[in-house]
Order: C-alpha cells, then sequence, then structure tokens
C-alpha cells in the first residue's frame, strides 16, 4: 500500500485504488512529522497562492527526505513551473489533466519507486481487511469508499475494531471516547454513545456499508460484526499517526 500526502487540499478526493491510500494535511509541520510513513507527496494550490509558499514547502520536504512530489495547480505561469522543476518536483499537474490522468500518472510512478508484488498488495490490502487510518481519521473496506470519520467516531470504531465480533459495554466505549468528561450520568452516557453509533452507521449506509456491521449488544454496548460484511472483513489494518 502507498501512502499518499495530499496538502493544502479541501473536499477533494482522489479515484479508489486498492495500492493508494490518501492522507490529508492543511498543516506544515503536521505533514513534515508524518513523512517518513509517507511516499509521495502533491502539494495543492490555486491562482491566488503565493509562489514563494510552495518552493519553501518544496525545499522543507526535501531537507527532510527524498520523496516525489507533484504540483497540482491551476495557474499558466511558466516561471513558477520552472522554478518548481529546478528544485526537484516530478511533474506540474494544471488544470489541463484531469483527476483521473494524475492519479495513473501517480501511483504508476509510485510503483516504479516502491516496487509491491502483486501477491503483497492483494494479501495486504484487497483481502478481508477493514483498514484504519488515524491520519486522517477513517475507515475503510476492500473496494468500498473511505469513510471519512470525526475525531469521536473514530476512537468508538477503532476501540470496537481492536476486539472484531466482541462487545464493548457503554461504559468501556465511553471512557475512550470521552476520556477528560466526567459525566456520572449512566443515562446520559448511553444517550451520548447511542448518538455516535447512529451518526457512525449513517456515514457508513452512505458509503454503500451495510450499518448493521456496526451491531448493537442489547442492554450491553456495541460490536464490529465481521459477518455483515463476511466477505471483506477479517482483520484489522491500522495506519498510526
Amino acid at each position: 500500500m502507498y501512502n499518499l500526502a495530499i496538502y493544502n487540499a479541501e473536499n477533494y478526493s482522489m479515484a479508489t485504488s486498492i495500492k493508494v491510500s490518501e492522507f490529508y494535511f492543511n498543516d506544515v509541520e503536521q505533514l513534515l512529522s508524518h513523512l517518513d510513513n509517507i511516499h509521495g507527496v502533491i502539494i495543492y494550490t490555486t491562482n491566488d497562492e503565493h509562489q514563494n509558499n510552495v518552493l519553501e514547502l518544496i525545499l522543507t520536504i526535501k531537507r527532510h527526505c527524498s520523496l516525489p512530489i507533484w504540483v497540482r495547480n491551476e495557474t499558466e505561469q511558466p516561471m513558477s513551473k520552472n522554478l518548481n522543476l529546478e528544485l526537484g518536483v516530478l511533474g506540474n499537474l494544471d488544470a489541463t489533466i484531469s483527476n483521473e490522468e494524475m492519479f495513473a500518472m501517480i501511483e504508476n510512478t509510485l510503483e516504479l519507486l516502491n516496487p509491491i508484488s502483486d501477491e503483497s498488495i492483494s494479501n495486504n490490502n484487497s483481502s478481508n481487511q477493514l483498514q484504519l487510518n488515524s491520519l486522517n481519521c477513517s475507515m475503510k473496506l476492500p473496494y468500498k469508499a473511505e469513510v471519512c470519520l470525526t475525531r469521536l467516531e473514530y476512537k468508538m470504531v477503532s476501540l470496537l475494531a481492536s476486539r472484531m465480533n466482541q462487545a464493548f459495554t457503554y461504559e468501556e466505549i465511553y471512557k475512550c471516547v470521552w476520556s477528560e468528561d466526567g459525566e456520572s450520568d449512566n443515562s446520559i452516557r448511553k444517550y451520548r454513545t447511542s448518538n455516535l453509533a447512529f451518526h457512525i452507521r449513517n456515514k457508513l449506509s452512505h458509503h454503500g456499508i451495510n450499518p448493521k456491521i456496526l451491531r448493537t449488544v442489547r442492554s450491553i454496548g456495541y460490536l464490529l460484526d465481521s459477518n455483515i460484511e463476511s466477505s471483506l472483513v477479517k482483520e484489522v489494518m491500522q495506519y498510526s499517526s
């Protein structure tokens, strides 16, 4: 699996791939702190952004490590493009290049620089694995779209995934998700946990995943049921931050 960092992009989605996972950053320090786990970087910029900021970021990344970098921009200024290339950027991806073309070029480059056997890809990514990405608080099932979660939703899913098919109590979930909250009323704890589960299920359903995978265990709590998506869920792969 290739980890691709996408910097300075909001509500921007790459094409679905079983070989590439995208991680989104809007903070330079956060991006730099995760470069050891990244195989390539796309810097997304617009006509309004000062070119010096882009050049400085390219240099900063280059000082930290040697990674392929692409700049996705909307400018037609040849000087900016030339400067990017002189600093070692692999390509300037402007508006004339579609998202599909861009993604194909990037994936081909990553495969060339970091060959992964088809068997390895099959075993690690597409075969029976629920992927939890703590870098961007998301979960993904093979051949399904990535589901972006809030920080609290991700905490709950991550906890349940640590013990598939076994129930966690409302109290256990509450303590994990709201660790700094001193709420002692059991009914309020149960309500907040149930409300969080409701929102997670809505997101799963919206992304074509059976929401019953998050199963209620009456009077106890919740569990992640691998039998609901038995052809997809067996193990859990987690990317730590």
